[in-house]
């Protein structure tokens, strides 16, 4: 029983094991992270849930939008992060507002945010904000079908009344 025991232990020693990871992020200055961002914008965590739609797993953070600077055009948004800090996931708190940078994940189609973009609390964010400027939108409206916009149902609209009227020329010839 002994040898058996030693035989596992043994083994057990020269088993390789999994790469144990940490957070380690380079430091950026504010105009990198402006390039580097796909989307800039204030917002406030209305809510904070599990992540299960995507392979990534980790957080969904829902925010409203107040302010936008970069790559935001509606008043909700949605970004993805890890789970902890370990990972790199950033601590995002229900009810805080935070100035936000984000990239695209081409694999969840979704944006991003860690602890190593410059995503921070607003009332830490005066730099920032100083070197952003003004922002593009404030307040992003969402769409609706009176809004201008797109207007796919006036195009098919207008088919059909040149349908129509071809037909009724065409009738009376």
């Amino acid at each position: 029983m002994r040898w058996l025991s030693l035989l596992v232990l043994g083994a057990a020693a020269f088993t390789p094991i999994g790469e144990a990871r940490a957070c380690s992020c380079m430091k950026q200055t504010l105009e990198e992270g402006r390039a580097q961002s796909q989307a800039i914008f204030e917002g406030t965590v209305t809510k904070i849930a599990p992540n299960t739609a995507t392979q990534f797993r980790g957080l969904e953070v829902e925010l409203t939008v107040k302010r936008a600077w970069k790559g935001i055009e509606s008043r909700e948004v949605a970004v993805l992060t890890a789970s902890n800090g370990a990972v790199c996931g950033y601590p995002f708190s229900e009810g805080a507002t935070y100035l936000v940078y984000a990239y695209r994940d081409k694999a969840a189609d979704q944006f991003r945010v860690s602890l190593c973009s410059l995503t921070k609390p607003i009332d830490q964010a005066k730099a920032d904000l100083k070197h952003l400027g003004k922002p593009i939108s404030t307040s992003p409206k969402e769409r609706c079908a009176a809004s201008p916009g797109t207007n796919e149902g006036g195009a098919l609209g207008l088919i059909a009344l040149l349908i129509a009227g071809f037909a009724l020329v065409s009738r009376r010839s």
